[in-house]
């Protein structure tokens, strides 16, 4: 049942996921998921969040489509879906908890190695777009998680602050898009949530707004500081949900 309680609360919690996702690219997930749990079962909340996620991303991409014209965004769009059908089969036939604490450990460890200045040698954008698809869309098929594998890749190739987060949002609209089909076709998106998730725009609008005046004010070293801390968050998280996973049977 939709309240005026429920939507307040919501609200509040899609402002501040969508600053944090307006100044780093991604994120929205990761600080919203666990709050709107609070309100709303664990099956809508996936739909909740993939729906202010899908437009978020659509806003985000009429924004910045300028910084990433001609870019091979066609070549990231295939391998986003063959990485979300891969990490759903993946789901099928692995227990999630194990799939957590695998991917939780590997983004700190390769966090730590960028930090101390390593590359993937990546030269060619198509190149880091089709991986960016692939290891995106396999992690998000199978956890649920948006960003971390693409956040990485881009890293390790100094990407621009702005190109950054264009197309890590390109990538978010791509990998949510898949999933929201996939939802549709299982029946989990009901009208309820639907309507929630569009009274939450206003809230998006001024957390994507608010990110982008924070973007506007600090270097491209804090923010790639800053990127690299909210993937340890993410990976530490991550490893917790995937602990807890094994211990009482759910993830």
């Amino acid at each position: 049942m939709i309240t005026v309680s429920t939507v307040l609360s919501l609200s509040a919690i899609i402002f501040f996921a969508s600053v944090v996702r307006g100044f780093t690219g991604f994120g929205l997930a990761l600080v919203a998921v666990p709050l709107v749990q609070f309100f709303l079962p664990v099956a809508d909340t996936a739909v909740y969040i993939a729906i202010v996620n899908f437009i978020f991303s659509v806003l985000y991409y009429r924004r910045s489509k300028a910084v990433i014209k001609g870019q091979p965004l066609g070549s990231m769009a295939l391998f986003t879906g063959l990485g979300v059908a891969a990490g759903t089969l993946i789901l099928k036939f692995i227990y999630p908890a194990y799939i957590q604490l695998i991917w939780g450990i590997m983004i700190i460890f390769i966090v730590f190695f960028l930090v101390r200045g390593m590359s993937f040698r990546i030269k060619s954008e198509k190149s880091a777009l089709i991986l960016s698809g692939i290891f995106g869309g396999i992690l998000a098929g199978s956890t649920g998680i948006t960003g971390p594998p693409v956040a990485i890749i881009l890293s390790s190739m100094k990407t621009p602050k702005e190109k950054f987060n264009a197309i890590i949002s390109v990538f978010i609209l791509f990998a949510v898009t898949y999933a929201l089909f996939f939802y549709f076709l299982t029946g989990l998106i009901r009208h309820e949530i639907v309507i929630l998730a569009l009274c939450s725009v206003p809230a998006l609008l001024a957390g994507l707004y608010t990110g982008d005046r924070l973007v506007e004010q600090i270097s491209q070293k804090w923010f790639t500081n800053i990127v690299f801390l909210v993937l340890i968050i993410m990976g530490v998280i991550t490893i917790f949900k995937g602990i807890n996973g094994l211990f009482s049977g759910t993830v």
